[in-house]
């Protein structure tokens, strides 16, 4: 009987131990897709955050005016580091870890020349979640450490958010040829 019980307590306690860690798992990987605000990003400053937010009470002409004078401006480009790899991911738990897929080298030039193009954005506030994104594209460096992240929320949405920040994107809302030329270069 004592036989019994110790095969028992063995059972119980691997099957505690995996619930535990698919648990810890569900919950990195949530935190992972949809709450990351960027803190990981070394290279964001206080002054994205700024921006993010804006200064109604030193700036008349916030927000619209504000980002203007700041298109193309070579230290707000997305992501601000040289990228070597785009990887897109649906935005699904778990299985978009397996099914995300590299971008080849001429759809990662045109994802990166497309997000720092104002001309793909208007100005529609963004009353979103990340939990509507539809896809996730995760940007590295030459060492594979991720340096940016786009949300690309595209069917009855059209919004993206970003990771670091860019005022070329705007508040985030696609304009509608933004739409079209995304789906084009991803092939959507």
């Amino acid at each position: 009987m004592q036989f019994g019980n110790s095969i028992m307590k063995k059972n119980l306690l691997i099957i505690t131990i995996l619930l535990i860690g698919i648990i810890a798992v569900y919950f990195l990987e949530l935190n992972d897709r949809l709450y990351n605000n960027g803190d990981g990003f070394s290279y964001m400053t206080f002054i994205d955050n700024e921006y993010r937010l804006g200064d109604e009470k030193k700036d008349k002409d916030y927000p619209k005016e504000l980002y203007k004078r700041n298109f193309l401006n070579e230290d707000y480009k997305f992501p601000r580091i040289k990228v070597d790899d785009i990887k897109i991911y649906r935005n699904v738990p778990f299985v978009s870890r397996l099914t995300g897929k590299s971008l080849s080298e001429n759809q990662r030039l045109e994802v990166q020349k497309f997000f720092n193009s104002p001309e793909n954005f208007d100005w529609a506030e963004t009353t979103w979640t990340l939990r509507e994104s539809d896809y996730i594209l995760r940007f590295f460096n030459q060492e594979q450490v991720e340096i940016g992240k786009v949300w690309l929320c595209l069917n009855n949405c059209g919004m993206t958010f970003s990771n670091p920040f860019s005022l070329n994107m705007k508040f985030g809302s696609l304009s509608n040829a933004g739409i079209k030329k995304i789906e084009s270069i991803l092939k959507l």
